[in-house]
């Protein structure tokens, strides 16, 4: 028979702290129902320490294939992307960004980059097939790409969750581990489809003015009402 695990002896233990995050300045919109997040494709790279909790701000879209919900974005390029140059054939990202490439879609397949060429520049979304990553370097080896890509471009899934529909709401949230440390799938009761924003608060939100732009039409295009606060 099983016996149930309490983590050691009873007793007051280490003191753990966690902070909500606010993402709205104002109203918010929520999508009735909620949705379900894929926890097997789902991490928060830029929260240190604890990349299995999700916090508010983290934009989310829909898995095509199992109309579950994951992170849209999974990091960003950290050197430019030249399509003509001699490098033609890797683009590098950090190695944690490398990592969670393999976890989430394996040594080989394919993801999404988007970005302008230039810095301000049009945006360009385009998937481009890898053959091997290096987490150690953050190299992976391409089929060379079509467009020009400057550094901090988002480097995205390509199952379809690529394409923000909302964003986690206000709170501390969302753990999509087990406690032995397994990806379990957790409810998305507060899924934010409009509202005012702190765009500060927008997980994985870019610094270039045209993927800013990106970003906030992706979401205006299928939430409601959004508005945010660095516009005005």
């Amino acid at each position: 028979m099983a016996e149930n695990f309490v983590g050691g002896m009873p007793g007051i233990k280490a003191e753990r702290s966690a902070s909500p995050r606010r993402v709205t300045c104002g109203g918010s919109v929520l999508l009735p129902g909620g949705k379900v997040v894929d926890g097997s494709k789902s991490r928060d790279l830029l929260n240190s320490g604890d990349s299995d909790v999700l916090r508010a701000g983290s934009l989310m879209g829909k898995i095509a294939a199992s109309g579950k919900y994951a992170p849209s974005v999974i990091g960003v390029l950290s050197q430019p992307y030249d399509k003509d140059g001699q490098s033609s054939t890797t683009m590098t990202v950090s190695p944690a960004t490398a990592a969670e490439i393999v976890r989430r879609i394996g040594e080989s397949g394919a993801f999404q980059v988007c970005g302008p060429a230039t810095a301000g520049g049009t945006v360009a979304a385009e998937t481009v097939a890898f053959s091997d990553v290096n987490v150690a370097s953050g190299a992976i080896t391409i089929t060379a790409a079509g467009n020009d890509f400057i550094a901090g471009s988002l480097v995205q899934p390509a199952d379809g969750s690529q394409v923000p529909l909302g964003l986690i709401a206000d709170g501390y949230g969302l753990k999509v581990t087990d406690a032995d440390g397994n990806s379990i799938d957790v409810p998305l009761a507060d899924l934010l489809i409009g509202g005012i924003v702190d765009a500060s608060q927008i997980v994985n939100y870019p610094s270039d003015s045209a993927l800013k732009a990106q970003v906030k039409a992706d979401l205006r295009a299928r939430g409601y009402a959004w508005s945010f606060d660095d516009d005005f």
